[in-house]
């Protein structure tokens, strides 16, 4: 399997796809995210008909789960339900690695694209 990485500019975080939607034929979407900067606590959201999962392999993760905030430290995990409002993001000042898992995958894939190309060339595919 060919892995394939992205990176935008600003504040330099990195995702490889380890699992594509297309790999999985729609059942997931898994990925490796690797912050470099603190990020402000962003907005509440919701999936609707997606799980969400986070495993923190490196640093602290802040994690906020319909109102409830929690710091997430390697080796730990978050599950979120889907139509659970939450958040997630990186205040350790020395950066973070996580797994993130959407479940199905549905449009997660290309949402999440779409963010982290934003002012960013991409590395292209493997084999194109």
């Amino acid at each position: 399997m060919a892995v394939k990485l992205q990176e935008r500019q600003v504040p330099r975080d990195r995702v490889i796809v380890l699992v594509s939607a297309e790999e999985s034929s729609g059942a997931l979407f898994r990925f490796e995210y690797i912050a470099r900067a603190v990020t402000p606590s962003p907005r509440d959201h919701i999936h609707t008909q997606q799980e969400e999962r986070v495993e923190v392999v490196e640093g602290t993760l802040r994690c906020r789960v319909a109102g409830v905030e929690y710091a997430l430290r390697r080796g730990e995990t978050m599950t979120i339900a889907p139509g659970i409002p939450h958040a997630v993001w990186n205040d350790d000042p020395r950066g973070s690695r996580s797994i993130g898992e959407y479940r199905p995958a549905m449009n997660a894939q290309a949402m999440f694209r779409g963010y982290i190309d934003a002012g960013a060339g991409r590395s292209p595919k493997a084999g194109s």
